[in-house]
Order: structure tokens, then C-alpha cells, then sequence
């Protein structure tokens, strides 16, 4: 008896702390559309940490999935928006590491800073991935096309 409240507490806890933290990070995520930072990607792991305890969360983060997978894609589509999409998280690096080096500049501060260099290196690594998905993609059509 005493191992079944015991697990349903245990349970129960994991539920509370599953929620406070997936709401946190969906909150942070819904801040980040309006600054500069991946946005929908901290969306989808808002989502994603929620969806461990509740099914509207699960159809939720494969919405917000599809959205960065299609932003992502919009991004690398064409070679000038993929070298302006570069260029802009390369941007958001030089800007962080600047406010946090240059106490004289506006809004100067570590934690600035440092939101804005990760908001730059995850478009990165974002770009990175959408280039290879669509390198992937054109070998297979290539492929399908030569037999």
C-alpha cells in the first residue's frame, strides 16, 4: 500500500516539475519570437518536455516541428537567402560577443550577450542541418531520376 502512494506521489511530483519547466521553457520560447532568438525551435522543446506528460503537448510539438523544419527549409531554399540567413546569425554572434565585451553599448551585459550568440549559433546549426536535409533530398531525386 505505503510503494502505491509512493509511486503516485513520485508521479504526481514528476508531473509538477515535467509542467512548471515545459511551461518555462514555452514561455521563453514565445519571449524569443518577439527578440532576437530561435524562437520556434524553443517552442518545439517547450512542446517537446510537455509532451512526456500530456497528448495535446505531443500534437502540439509535431506542429511546431513542422514549422521550424519548414522555416528551415524556407531559409536554405535559395542561395541568397542562405547566405543572408548566414550572414544574419553570424551577425547575432559578432552583436552578442560585443555586448558582452563593451560595457558602453545599450543593453551591455553577459546575459544579453550570451542569449544572442545562442540564438545565433542555434540558426546555425539549424542552417547547417537544413542544408544537408536538402543535399540529401536532391541526391535522392537524382538517384531516382538516373535508374
Amino acid at each position: 500500500m505505503e510503494a502505491v502512494i509512493l509511486q503516485s506521489s513520485a508521479r504526481a511530483a514528476r508531473r509538477v516539475v515535467v509542467t512548471v519547466f515545459g511551461a518555462a521553457v514555452l514561455g521563453l520560447g514565445i519571449v524569443l519570437l518577439a527578440l532576437p532568438g530561435p524562437g520556434v525551435l524553443v517552442i518545439a522543446l517547450g512542446f517537446l518536455i510537455l509532451s512526456t506528460e500530456y497528448d495535446w503537448a505531443r500534437r502540439r510539438f509535431e506542429y511546431a516541428r513542422r514549422k521550424a523544419a519548414d522555416l528551415a527549409d524556407q531559409a536554405v531554399a535559395k542561395p541568397w537567402s542562405t547566405a543572408l540567413s548566414i550572414l544574419a546569425a553570424l551577425g547575432l554572434v559578432a552583436l552578442g560577443i560585443a555586448l558582452g565585451t563593451v560595457s558602453a553599448l545599450p543593453f551591455s551585459s553577459w546575459w544579453t550577450g550570451g542569449s544572442l550568440i545562442f540564438g545565433g549559433v542555434a540558426a546555425l546549426a539549424t542552417i547547417v542541418v537544413s542544408l544537408r536535409q536538402a543535399k540529401s533530398a536532391q541526391a535522392a531525386r537524382n538517384s531516382a531520376q538516373n535508374r
